[in-house]
């Protein structure tokens, strides 16, 4: 089934932006407690967004294309982080990190508990781990042939890859994620309501 994935990106590019990821969610309850302001600064306005949006109520449709857009930018610009050399560590890391500080600010551990079962994170999770498991190829490529153009051409050759694997899980999370949020925004007090 991945056959042609593993193809082009070798897996252990993938188990080690998993690796990365997984390391930033697990240092980022420790920098809340610790209140380290400047590695704080992005990921808590993120949470002041998500939370307008969350109370916005929007329809269904306009939600999932919120979700849909916001999460291929920046899974994709994940995968245009390859042709910079080390910055898809940095990214991955980062990536897992915002996650898991946005959750413990919302809901202390039981917020980072949730990510880990919650079934949008098992689609939304791998889509990044293969996103930047390209952006480690990109990085690769570069790094053995020295070439701009030699890595924009190994880029336009997993364009598809993207499409078919991270932009196909995204889609499939988006639409659950507004599903279980119209859901949830069923049971919640409207605004003025106790």
């Amino acid at each position: 089934m991945f056959s042609d994935l593993f193809e082009q990106v070798p897996y252990v590019y993938m188990f080690v932006a998993a690796v990365f990821f997984l390391a930033g969610i697990y240092f980022a309850p420790s920098v809340v407690e610790k209140e380290i302001r400047w590695l704080l600064v992005y990921p808590l306005w993120m949470a002041r967004l998500m939370e307008k949006y969350f109370k916005a109520r929007w329809n269904f449709l306009i939600l999932f294309l919120i979700i849909l857009t916001l999460n291929n930018i920046s899974l994709f610009s994940g995968v245009l982080s390859g042709f910079i050399v080390g910055l898809p560590l940095l990214g991955v890391f980062l990536t897992g990190f915002n996650v898991a500080v946005i959750s413990y600010d919302m809901m202390g551990w039981q917020g980072v508990w949730q990510i880990l079962v919650n079934p949008v994170a098992w689609l939304e999770f791998p889509a990044s781990w293969i996103s930047y498991g390209m952006a480690f190829h990109l990085n690769v490529v570069f790094l053995q042939t020295g070439s701009f153009h030699q890595t924009y051409l190994v880029f336009r050759e997993m364009l598809p890859l993207y499409a078919k694997y991270v932009a196909t899980l995204l889609l499939i999370a988006a639409l659950l994620e507004s599903f279980l949020i119209r859901l949830a925004d069923k049971y919640l007090p409207k605004d003025g309501e106790k």
